[in-house]
């Protein structure tokens, strides 16, 4: 596994668990607002946690840790993920697999294989936009990401569906077709995510208006069934 970065110690990216999280190299998509470009273009300059070194600090939390969230860059690009991921849940670790959801297969026989516990999938566009948007032109790329989803809710699978927005990407209209889309297969639980003014690949990005925290809790209200926001920047006072 190419592990170019480890959080010891999470509290929000399993939720419910206290968890360490991972990065991987590598990723297919090129979204406008991603913050590891890094770990995109040059995972190779990020320092590299050998997986010795990693399964003997698992080992040392012991009791301490409940879950190991792998994350990225996109995880189902790594050739050794199911064994990795059968190590962890062998060491009596719960593993929660953020995914971009591209390679759904791939996604079905690592549950089927290794059991997966949790998944977090960011939806990113409508079906319509999603190429756009990712910037990768697999066929029926939309689609496919939704298979997804739906396999988790079909199967149990604790899953925490994101949207990060920027103004510049989604339209209000974009965001109420995502909700519809998102209803038509079961799920209920959304989360929005205020766009984080950082490193991005779309360097242009964090200098165009986006919308404000305010905004954003009022376009969840309106969206409905349980859409909820995550990453403000200041306290919302409703009226």
């Amino acid at each position: 596994m190419n592990i170019r970065g480890l959080h010891p110690f999470t509290l929000v990216d399993f939720p419910g668990r206290i968890a360490c999280i991972i990065f991987v190299g590598e990723c297919n998509f090129r979204c406008p607002y991603c913050h590891n470009p890094c770990l995109v273009f040059d995972p190779e300059s990020q320092p590299r946690v050998p997986e010795e070194k990693f399964f003997e600090f698992l080992e040392k939390r012991k009791g301490k840790l409940e879950g190991v969230v792998i994350s990225g860059g996109e995880p189902i690009l790594q050739k050794d993920l199911l064994p990795f991921i059968k190590k962890v849940k062998k060491m009596g670790y719960l593993v929660k697999l953020d995914t971009n959801g591209s390679m759904p297969e791939r996604v079905f026989a690592i549950h089927n294989e290794a059991g997966l516990d949790a998944m977090g999938v960011d939806y990113k566009a409508p079906v319509e936009k999603y190429v756009e948007i990712s910037r990768n032109n697999m066929d029926e790329l939309g689609n496919k990401v939704l298979s997804v989803i739906k396999f988790a809710l079909d199967n149990n699978i604790q899953i925490d569906v994101r949207t990060t927005v920027h103004r510049a990407l989604l339209s209000i209209d974009d965001l109420r077709q995502m909700r519809s889309e998102l209803n038509a297969i079961g799920l209920e639980t959304w989360t929005l995510q205020q766009f984080n003014p950082v490193e991005t690949i779309d360097e242009n990005l964090p200098e165009l208006p986006t919308f404000t925290d305010h905004e954003l809790v009022r376009i969840a209200e309106k969206l409905g069934n349980d859409t909820r926001v995550r990453g403000l920047k200041s306290m919302v006072i409703k009226s």
